[in-house]
Formats: structure tokens, C-alpha cells, sequence
């Protein structure tokens, strides 16, 4: 019997959409953890955003956004506005989209919800860890304090 919505049921027993106007997209939460959403191909990088927000239950959207590596293997910033799968053609280097932090704000008391402040956080140690950010011997060490 065939599946609605030209899903598939494969040997691994997962869905696969094959129908044309759907766009299966992978995005590497600030966690590590991957999760995928099924979109429409004229789906927007917004779209995407909330869909990940709400995945979430992140309010405060407007500190975060999505950005994928280019085909020169440099960080692209995804454009709110424009269809995802167009700029992912065009220019990235693989299908995945990555879920950061569009900007650090000077004082955290901005931040409303806990769940933001958390976002924050796994930011500010994955780049303090990959050496995105320096800081002096004791800086770490309060860092590293802080994290546990």
C-alpha cells in the first residue's frame, strides 16, 4: 500500500520524503545533537529558524540564526529571507545547517528565558573550546569553573 505524500518505507525503516515540493533539512543543534525537519522546497531560512525554535521552545529567536559551510568551506551565514534550498544550492558545500548565535549581547541579564541563557552558554564554550574566542590562563580557568 503506498505511503501518503510520496513517503517511503526503506529497509532501515525510516521515512524518506520523495516528493519534489518537500526539502528534508539536517541542523546540528549547539549540542552536537542532529535533528531534521521536513520543509517545503520554497521554505525560507525564517521558516527553518522558527521550526528549530520551536523544536526548542526558544522565544527570544532574534539572538540565533543558521549558517552552513560554503563550497570554499567557510562559515556562511544563512539569509533570513531568502529560500534555504536556493542558497544551499547555490553555495553549500553539504546539505547541513547549523543552529548559533547570530550575536553576543554585553550583559546576559537581557536574556529572558533560561532555555536562551543555555543556547548562549554551549556557544560560548564550543567557541571558547575550538579557539574562536582567546582568553588568558585565569579567564579559562574561571570558565571552566563556571561550567561545571
Amino acid at each position: 500500500m503506498p505511503l501518503p505524500f510520496g513517503f517511503k518505507l526503506k529497509r532501515t525503516r525510516r521515512y524518506t520524503v520523495s516528493s519534489k515540493s518537500c526539502l528534508v533539512t539536517r541542523i546540528q543543534l549547539l549540542n552536537g545533537e542532529f535533528v531534521e525537519f521536513t520543509l517545503s522546497v520554497e521554505s525560507t531560512g525564517q521558516e527553518c529558524l522558527e521550526a528549530v525554535a520551536q523544536r526548542l521552545e526558544l522565544r527570544e529567536i532574534t539572538y540565533f540564526s543558521l549558517w552552513y559551510f560554503n563550497k570554499q568551506n567557510q562559515q556562511r551565514w544563512v539569509d533570513l529571507e531568502k529560500v534555504l534550498k536556493k542558497q544551499l544550492d547555490k553555495h553549500g558545500q553539504e546539505p547541513t545547517v547549523y543552529f548559533g548565535v547570530l550575536f553576543y549581547i554585553p550583559s546576559v541579564n537581557q536574556l529572558q528565558q533560561e532555555i536562551t541563557r543555555y543556547q548562549y552558554y554551549l556557544q560560548l564554550k564550543k567557541d571558547v573550546l575550538e579557539g574562536k574566542i582567546s582568553c588568558s590562563l585565569d579567564q579559562a580557568i574561571r570558565l571552566a569553573s563556571l561550567a561545571v
